[in-house]
C-alpha cells in the first residue's frame, strides 16, 4: 500500500544496519549496556562550557568525552593537525564536500593511542564532539578481539554506529550534511558550501537513531529540539517503520 511505513534507506543498507547493531550489542554488553549510555544533546547539562580556547578547549572536551565513554584519557595522545586550506577561492565561489582533509584520525603506536583533530573544529562544539566521539569509538571497537566478516569494507561505518550506540548520534547526524552561506565584507567574497562529516549519510543516521530509540525506549522529545529538520524527518520516518515492523528488531532484545 502507498501509505505503508517505509525506511529512508534501501533494503541492503537496512539489512547491514540490523546485522551491525546485533554485532555491537553482542560485543558491547547488550541492551543493558546501551541503556547505560543515555542520548547526549548539545546542551550545557551534557557538555559544560570550558571557558577555554584552542587546544586547551579541545583537551577539556576530550577528557569529558572520555569520562562519558568510560575511557581513561591518560592512554591517549591528543594532537592538532595542520590547518586546512581556506575554501574561499574567489569573490563568488561554490565549494562542495568540505573538509577534504580528514576531520580527525585514530592510530595505534605501540601502546599509545593517538587521536588527531582538524584545528578549526575547536570553534564548533557540535563538530568537535562528533569528530572526537568517532575517533574514541575506534578505540572501543579495537578493544574487541573479534571482527565481523565485512570489517575491512565497513570499519568506518561500524564506528559511526558505535557513536550512535554510545549516545552521540545527534551530533554526528547533524554534522553529516551541512549547507552554509558565507560573506566576507572585507574582501567581498561570498558563496555557498556543503559539507559532509563522517561516513553514514543523514538518512542512514536517521535509521540509526530510530534503532537506538527502539532499543532504549528513551524519551524521543529532545531529538526534535536538538536535531536538524532533515535529520528529524528521517528519524521520524524510520521510527514509524520500525515501530510497525517489530519483528525486525525482536531478536536484538534476546
Amino acid at each position: 500500500m502507498f501509505w505503508q511505513a517505509k525506511p529512508t534507506i534501501d533494503p541492503d543498507d537496512e539489512e547491514w544496519q540490523l546485522g551491525a547493531w546485533a554485532w555491537l550489542l553482542d560485543n558491547l554488553g547488550g541492551i543493558d549496556a546501551i541503556r547505560r549510555h543515555p542520548t547526549r544533546f548539545p546542551r550545557n547539562a551534557d557538555f559544560p562550557r570550558s571557558g577555554l580556547s584552542g587546544h586547551a578547549h579541545v583537551e577539556f572536551v576530550f577528557v569529558h568525552l572520555c569520562s562519558l565513554l568510560g575511557l581513561d584519557p591518560a592512554k591517549f595522545e591528543l594532537r592538532s593537525q595542520e590547518n586546512a586550506i581556506n575554501p574561499h577561492l574567489d569573490t563568488f565561489a561554490l565549494v562542495q564536500n568540505l573538509p577534504v582533509e580528514p576531520a580527525g584520525t585514530y592510530q595505534l603506536d605501540e601502546n599509545r593511542e593517538i587521536v588527531t583533530y582538524e584545528p578549526s573544529a575547536a570553534r564548533d562544539l557540535e563538530h568537535l564532539i562528533s569528530v572526537l566521539a568517532h575517533e574514541l569509538c575506534h578505540s572501543i571497537l579495537f578493544s574487541i578481539p573479534t571482527r565481523p566478516a565485512d570489517w575491512g569494507d565497513n570499519e568506518e561505518f561500524m564506528t559511526d554506529l558505535a557513536v550512535a550506540f554510545h549516545g552521540f548520534g545527534i551530533f554526528s547526524g547533524n554534522q553529516s550534511f551541512q549547507f552554509t552561506q558565507f560573506r566576507d565584507d572585507a574582501t567581498g567574497a561570498q558563496g555557498w558550501s556543503t559539507r559532509r562529516l563522517g561516513y553514514l549519510t543523514q538518512n542512514e543516521w536517521g535509521f540509526a537513531l530510530a534503532m537506538r530509540a527502539v532499543l532504549t525506549g528513551e524519551d524521543i522529545a529532545p531529538i526534535k529540539e536538538c536535531s536538524s529538520p532533515a535529520l528529524h524527518t528521517h528519524f521520524k520516518k524510520n521510527l514509524k517503520y520500525l515501530s510497525k515492523n517489530r519483528t525486525k528488531t525482536a531478536a536484538l532484545f534476546g
